[in-house]
């Protein structure tokens, strides 16, 4: 089924992004990317705000169908493994798809904009709470701070070393490097049998 133009908007959006950075994002460039005129883009988006904060669901949407068709193929003492080997893009049967640029272009417009900004720290907090929750089933003895500390970890670890792939340039055999260091974090908590919480409340915002 032909995706309808607002979707093809924001792959529009997403590809601006990407092959531009975020200097590019405007009505004209979008109009360019997507062979639409300005005009139907405004009357879709009109204002890049919603736009950007539709374009955050739209590509969190690609990764979840992406992890859940990997997910169905594993079983549940694998998955945990599974979903870090994903998010660092080692699933060799099931590749992160290709947004990395976009997303770090969407960090950078959400200094400016509380609204994109709360979306997408609501959409890293759900994964957040996904991968503690995998934890748990597999390190059943550790309890719910020590998963949500490293949930929070995997999170941060994960989209630094992709913002250093990304948009500087560093070689994605970093993403070994960093898979192996969340493997050693995970160790570390688990064979600390009473491991002192480092936060009272992981995933806080202080804005």
């Amino acid at each position: 089924m032909r995706p309808t133009k607002k979707t093809q908007i924001l792959w529009a959006a997403a590809d601006l992004l990407k092959e531009q950075g975020l200097q590019a994002l405007s009505f004209e460039g979008l109009a360019a990317q997507s062979g639409f005129s300005r005009q139907l883009v405004r009357y879709y988006y009109p204002d890049l705000e919603g736009l950007v904060s539709d374009l955050c669901d739209h590509l969190a949407g690609t990764y979840r169908d992406a992890l859940v068709a990997g997910i169905v193929e594993v079983g549940d003492v694998e998955r945990l493994d599974f979903f870090l080997d994903f998010f660092f893009d080692l699933a060799s049967d099931h590749r992160m798809p290709d947004n990395l640029k976009a997303y770090d272009a969407m960090f950078a417009y959400a200094v400016g904009s509380k609204r994109v900004r709360n979306r997408m720290c609501d959409q890293y907090k759900t994964l957040g709470q996904v991968v503690s929750h995998e934890l748990g089933i597999v390190h059943p003895h550790l309890d719910a701070q020590a998963c949500e500390e490293l949930s929070f970890l995997f999170v941060s670890l994960m989209h630094a070393h992709w913002s250093f792939v990304a948009s500087l340039g560093y070689s994605r055999e970093h993403s070994r490097l960093a898979r192996t260091a969340m493997d050693r974090l995970i160790t570390s908590y688990v064979s600390d049998s009473r491991p002192a919480a480092a936060m009272q409340r992981p995933w806080d915002r202080d804005g």
